[in-house]
């Protein structure tokens, strides 16, 4: 019975990290915003798109990065709240996801770091709280080793660290015949809505949230020409964290939902080993890989009383 649940565990992790990669969304900028606080960053020629959620007496400014087959969208329930109480968000779009631009055999292939930062100190010169969640973790351990002098403190949700990608999986991420096929796979059982569904189930951990969770929000731009295409090009992108590097870091606030299916077990406890001086590290309970969305509550007081404590 333990080996079927743990072999149902690696494949429902299999199918959200590459079924739920579907959930990349328009590609660049449309005539109209999709939401009231969109702004557009040219990054080379290249539009990402960002939501700023504007504190009224400004604290600090916390950069947001969500996870593979994620949007701007997912931080809003914790932006909105940590918003209230002084802190501006400022929620972005990696490439191939959301409303950002998409990748192609055409298309320069940026490490994502340097777009996230560029598009930083494009708003402030000024030291950030930089936030992850799942891939957007990587990203964000990667401009803390990059641009140290950007950063204040990491916080970190429903990730750990990625030591390399194997070069077999390397080779499937470039090659020219499996990109198309399976990017044709991926849009079309992102169409399906109860599948869809039932994968944000999984991810919340939570079956009544994701019965009422507004699935346009995920589906409207899944259906973009070239999505899913994008997404295997942005997972072959993923940066390698240096953990040696990641010792000397400021503090880190490392959360993780203790019910997580994800992000596998023995990457969490790599990081926490890791983890520099005075970080906290907090288990969410009943918390899934989404956490971020259906408990905001109480992730925003973890953050609240880490960001307190260390300013």
């Amino acid at each position: 019975m333990n080996k079927l649940k743990k072999t149902l565990s690696v494949l429902i992790a299999a199918v959200l990290l590459f079924s739920l990669c579907l959930p990349v969304f328009a590609a660049g900028q449309t005539e109209e915003k999709p939401f009231e606080n969109s702004e557009y960053f040219d990054y080379n020629g290249l539009t990402v798109h960002y939501r700023v959620f504007k504190a009224e007496n400004e604290k600090a400014k916390i950069f947001m990065i969500h996870g593979f087959a994620l949007s701007s969208y997912c931080w809003e329930e914790l932006a909105g709240r940590l918003t209230a109480e002084g802190y501006t968000c400022v929620a972005a779009d990696l490439p191939d996801f959301g409303y950002s631009y998409r990748e192609n055999s055409e298309t320069p292939l940026y490490p994502r770091e340097d777009i996230m930062h560029a598009l930083m100190t494009s708003l402030s010169d000024g030291r950030w709280y930089v936030a992850g969640h799942s891939m957007g973790g990587y990203i964000a351990l990667a401009i803390a080793e990059k641009y140290p002098e950007s950063v204040e403190n990491l916080l970190l949700y429903g990730t750990a660290c990625n030591t390399g990608t194997p070069d077999a999986l390397k080779y499937l991420m470039t090659d020219k015949t499996f990109i198309p096929v399976m990017g044709r796979f991926m849009e079309r059982l992102a169409g399906i809505d109860c599948v869809v569904r039932a994968l944000l189930s999984v991810g919340l951990c939570d079956k009544t949230y994701a019965e009422n969770y507004d699935l346009s929000k995920i589906t409207a731009p899944l259906r973009i020409k070239g999505t899913g295409a994008g997404a295997i090009y942005s997972f072959s992108m993923l940066p390698v964290t240096h953990l040696d590097k990641v010792e000397n870091m400021p503090p880190i606030l490392y959360v993780n939902g203790s019910r997580d299916a994800v992000i596998p077990d023995y990457s969490r406890r790599l990081l926490r080993k890791h983890l520099p001086s005075g970080s906290v590290d907090v288990t969410v309970k009943n918390g899934g890989h989404m956490f971020i969305e259906n408990l905001a509550d109480e992730t925003a007081k973890i953050s609240l009383d880490f960001i307190e404590k260390t300013a």
